[in-house]
């Protein structure tokens, strides 16, 4: 089984780079002058073209017609984005949970009773934001605009945890792009809640936040550890 921090220090079978090889990048630039394109225009049309769909198209969701009073809609779409956000982030640990056991850590990298540790705390987070939209009126089945923006936005970070050739570093680094968006987001969340002076669902997300922000910390030095082992590696192989 290869290490963890291998491919990233060693030499090899990419050849996707043309710097070397000046007379074939020629003849390609040649070649593709023989065919040009079987259209005019370029990167204004295609903007043209972008803001006419976006004018004349609807939105990806609309909020549910739920008994909750407008005050409130801001909150629950904020809640339902929470929701889907957690759900799917304790998903993407149950992956890299998996990164985990194919290939081992590194040393300062992450345990598997840590990721279970975290994994379990987006769960818990995801039915907070269950309990917290039950309790204003809504339905917490409902996907609300800012659930549906949440799923697409988290779905290149699937791709990379899912993807059989990345490494457990490989998926350290996707998943700071979803601890950094959910540490904001739940700040996010406590400012739309705060009109509604509930102290005890104030308290809830502010204490989510925290969790969050020891998640951040704990990747934030895995990731650290990651590139003093490469720098370890890379200096034995001078």
């Amino acid at each position: 089984m290869k290490s963890q921090l291998e491919t990233s220090t060693t030499s090899g079978t990419n050849q996707t780079g043309f710097a070397p090889h000046g007379d074939v990048l020629a003849r390609m630039i040649e070649g593709a002058s023989e065919f040009p394109p079987t259209s005019s225009g370029g990167p204004a049309g295609i903007a043209e073209v972008r803001i006419d769909y976006a004018r004349v198209s609807e939105p990806p969701a609309t909020m549910p017609g739920a008994p909750v009073t407008p005050a409130r809609l801001p909150l629950l779409d904020r809640l339902g984005a929470r929701m889907q956000f957690e759900r799917t982030g304790a998903r993407l640990y149950d992956a890299l949970i998996s990164k985990l056991d194919a290939y081992g850590s590194f040393d300062g990298g992450p345990s598997r009773r840590e990721l279970l540790e975290i994994r379990g705390q987006e769960l818990d987070h995801a039915l907070l934001t269950q309990e917290l939209v039950s309790s204003i009126g809504g339905d917490p089945t409902a996907i609300t605009p800012g659930a549906n923006l949440a799923t697409t936005a988290s779905q290149g970070i699937a791709c990379v945890l899912l993807d059989p050739r990345t490494s457990l570093v490989d998926c350290l680094e996707a998943m700071l792009i979803i601890e950094l968006t959910d540490q904001d987001m739940w700040g996010m969340l406590a400012r739309t809640a705060e009109p509604l002076g509930d102290a005890a669902m104030i308290d809830k997300i502010t204490q989510a936040q925290k969790t969050e922000l020891e998640h951040l910390a704990r990747l934030r030095g895995w990731l650290e550890a990651a590139d003093q082992a490469r720098s370890k590696v890379a200096r034995s192989t001078r």
